[in-house]
């Protein structure tokens, strides 16, 4: 090689080398603070560094520090915890974005004044006479002290003539004279009109005289009946209020759903959210089942199979993606209650076997709505004689809810490479709650059976089983793992964790669970850039303080989608 050789390779390697390092000077590095990777080793470091989208390199402040480049913006921590984005693997939300923005929510409070509070702040927020709503999450029975109903005169003061439907899970609801108004109930009914209600007026509550006490009974067939009526949303408005709705789950520290579909859905509501991830405005990871309903006849079965295979699942990505069937898709097979198992006849397993079959066939994950054992050990079954001709291991099916899964289901779940998604609706100590300890005794309290689960081996996660049946905050969730308590102080559970197998539960055994273990779940280079800085350190602060953190920011893809640093 000659001289001038030798100088022209010196000084292309010297531009490659420089393009090389501009190349990978990170976007943002945040230092000094306490990143908890929850990787493999749940190593604790002090700073990070994002470049676009993903994590780029994990480590010490020098270690990090000394990559920025003149375009890098280093960002101080103070020392604050980082914790990777928390995902919740069960979570109704797409079927509950449609009145989001007419919802105050009552996520993990349990003080009955501060209840009323944020109803009167959301109700002087919104334009006139549109309704002010709360659908679901939340319970009287999670209040410390007062656990009074909401009276018609309350709602009357605090909701500036709008009608008002404050539901309570899927089991009451508190409303207002505007709303009986709209809906031509009269507050106060003869002895004629009471013997003579029908529909929706037929759950009225009223006192002695014929008054309405503003209470509403009647579960989820009055819940339905109500809907029937609500005011109508143009598409414009629902496609706002998922933005509105994935802010919220933003702001306490969701990065990430799995939704099991449902009663209530649209289409439509898919093809929104697909929209918004196209358009880049997604703040929050949707993976999602097909379809929803409760199919509960072999007829409706054999359709099930056909949309199965008519469609394809994992063709998303890791922002929307289609990825099994479930949680409901054939009712008399699989869908129980903490209190009575399934007893499918030979039909209806036979129908329930031809769902699955074709899902197996077709390469989707299942999840199954199931609780109780003997249920469950129906479900192994039909699982085990697919699984010989289909193996399922690589497919990730799970249980979800599991609330009474026992040693024997866990070990035959193990062989056929299961998950587990179990949830925190025992924090809201519903009514069942009451009924479980009457009925079982201290056995109740080990429902579900987290610390059997956790050391079983096999797969799991935390998720909540929200919006509507309960509170969808992960931090309460955490909470409820570590402390085993409800929110109005009740003792619930006895199979607790420590944080850090709760926090592993919220974030890499979920990513696992949803094939998104490359992409999200722990703070590690590669993978994408979803964390949260907290208010508080997650691992150290006073057990009674987890339910109450909150995220100082919280950042997607590799960007503040919520708070500010």
């Amino acid at each position: 090689m000659t001289g001038r050789q030798q100088t022209v390779t010196t000084l292309f390697l010297a531009l490659l080398t420089t393009a090389a390092n501009a190349q990978i000077a990170p976007d943002i590095i945040l230092l000094n603070g306490k990143i908890v990777t929850v990787d493999d080793y749940f190593s604790i470091q002090s700073a990070v560094a994002i470049t676009g989208a993903r994590i780029s390199a994990v480590g010490s402040d020098d270690e990090i520090g000394s990559m920025a480049g003149t375009e890098t913006d280093v960002l101080d921590l103070d020392g604050r915890t980082v914790i990777p984005g928390l995902i919740d693997n069960h979570n109704h939300i797409i079927r509950a974005t449609e009145y989001w923005p007419n919802e105050a929510r009552l996520d993990g409070v349990n003080s009955r004044i501060a209840a009323l509070s944020i109803l009167e702040e959301k109700a002087n927020s919104l334009p006139e006479h549109e309704w002010l709503m709360t659908l679901g999450g939340w319970t009287e029975n999670q209040f410390i002290g007062n656990r009074d109903d909401f009276t018609l005169a309350e709602l009357d003061e605090i909701s500036g003539g709008r009608p008002a439907f404050i539901q309570s899970t899927y089991d009451h609801a508190f409303v207002n004279t505007a709303w009986f108004d709209a809906m031509d109930i009269p507050v106060v009914a003869s002895r004629q009109q009471r013997d003579e209600a029908a529909d929706l007026a037929a759950h009225v509550v009223r006192d002695e005289t014929g008054r309405a006490t503003g209470r509403m009974n009647g579960g989820i067939s009055m819940v339905a009946l109500a809907l029937e009526r609500f005011p109508e949303v143009s598409a414009e408005r629902q496609a706002d209020a998922i933005k509105t709705a994935y802010s919220y789950l933003n702001s306490i520290g969701l990065t990430s759903i799995y939704d099991p579909a449902g009663v209530g859905i649209s289409p439509e509501s898919y093809d929104r959210i697909n929209a918004l991830a196209e358009r880049g405005e997604a703040t929050v990871r949707m993976f999602h089942t097909l379809g929803g309903g409760v199919p509960s006849t072999p007829g409706e079965a054999a359709v099930v199979v056909e949309q199965i295979r008519a469609a394809r699942p994992f063709q998303g990505n890791e922002i929307v993606d289609l990825i099994a069937v479930g949680e409901i898709y054939y009712g008399p097979f699989h869908w129980d209650s903490l209190f009575e198992p399934r007893r499918p006849n030979a039909e209806d397993l036979a129908a329930g076997r031809s769902i699955l079959a074709a899902a197996a066939e077709g390469g989707w994950q299942a999840q199954t709505h199931a609780s109780q054992p003997e249920t469950i050990d129906t479900l192994l079954d039909v699982m085990e004689d697919i699984n010989k001709e289909f193996p399922l291991r690589q497919l990730r099916w799970s249980v979800t809810h599991a609330d009474l899964v026992g040693p024997e289901q866990l070990e035959r779940m193990r062989h056929l490479g299961m998950n587990l998604q179990l949830r925190s609706v025992s924090v809201l100590t519903q009514p069942r709650r009451y009924r479980l300890l009457e009925e079982l005794g201290e056995a109740a309290l080990h429902i579900p059976p987290l610390r059997l689960v956790q050391d079983s081996g096999v797969p799991w996660g935390l998720g909540t089983d929200g919006t509507k049946a309960t509170q969808i905050n992960p931090f309460v969730t955490l909470w409820w793992a570590v402390s085993g308590l409800a929110l109005n102080g009740d003792r619930v559970l006895v199979q607790t964790l420590t944080r850090e197998e709760a926090l592993i539960a919220h974030t890499r055994s979920n990513a696992y669970l949803m094939f998104q273990e490359g992409n999200v779940g722990s703070i590690e280079p590669g993978l994408l850039a979803d964390m949260l800085i907290l208010d508080r350190d997650y691992l150290t602060v006073d057990e009674s303080e987890i339910k109450d953190i909150l995220p100082v920011a919280t950042i997607f893809n590799g960007e503040v989608v919520w708070g500010e640093l």
